[in-house]
């Protein structure tokens, strides 16, 4: 099973003194190992980093890379907590009809992020920044997410996950309201 940098690092660091810690500084690149040579992918930045430890004695951590979200996934997840706002709010499922809080509250993109995501990706994979999870975290979180999501509003509202493709292609808005019949 593949391990995350920021894991490896933060288990390697669990057992040193608190100034030891505050005077590391964490470069992560991607390489690849070719006969047991290290191979940057951008050689260019891999060695300005490098310069900063010039004459340095350094500890050097490999691990699995793993694929995290990234910038234009991001944009996507952002995206779908504004729609899937939307889209509760224009049922009147507000944040107390949902989560059971005590105050009417409408949803935003933070809301949703905060109280319908976070959660299950704490929960699914123990990450707490969407910065640390993958991609195929984001396809299950997704998939739970938007199943409970029909569940609870009885099928009103499904808002399917953005994509360049969708966009596109879909001339119609990206958020779908289906109605399942029982």
């Amino acid at each position: 099973m593949p391990l995350e940098a920021p894991s490896v690092v933060s288990k390697a660091l669990e057992g040193l003194e608190g100034s030891q810690v505050s005077s590391m500084i964490k470069i992560l690149h991607k390489c690849t190992i070719k006969n047991g040579r290290i191979i940057p992918s951008d050689i260019k930045r891999f060695k300005q980093d490098l310069n900063e430890f010039e004459g340095k004695e350094v500890s050097i951590i490999v691990s699995e890379w793993v694929k995290t979200r990234s910038l234009k996934q991001n944009n996507s997840l952002w995206l779908y907590f504004t729609l899937l706002a939307e889209a509760l709010n224009g049922i009147g499922f507000d944040m107390r009809t949902l989560i059971k809080k005590e105050v009417e509250i409408e949803w935003t993109k933070d809301s949703v992020c905060q109280y319908l995501w976070r959660p299950l990706q704490k929960t699914m994979f123990q990450k707490k920044s969407t910065t640390q999870i993958t991609t195929k975290d984001i396809n299950d979180i997704y998939d739970n997410l938007n199943r409970i999501i029909i569940e609870r509003t009885k099928g009103e509202v499904q808002v399917d996950f953005p994509c360049l493709e969708g966009i596109f292609n879909n001339n119609e808005n990206t958020t779908k309201r289906i109605r399942i019949d029982k």
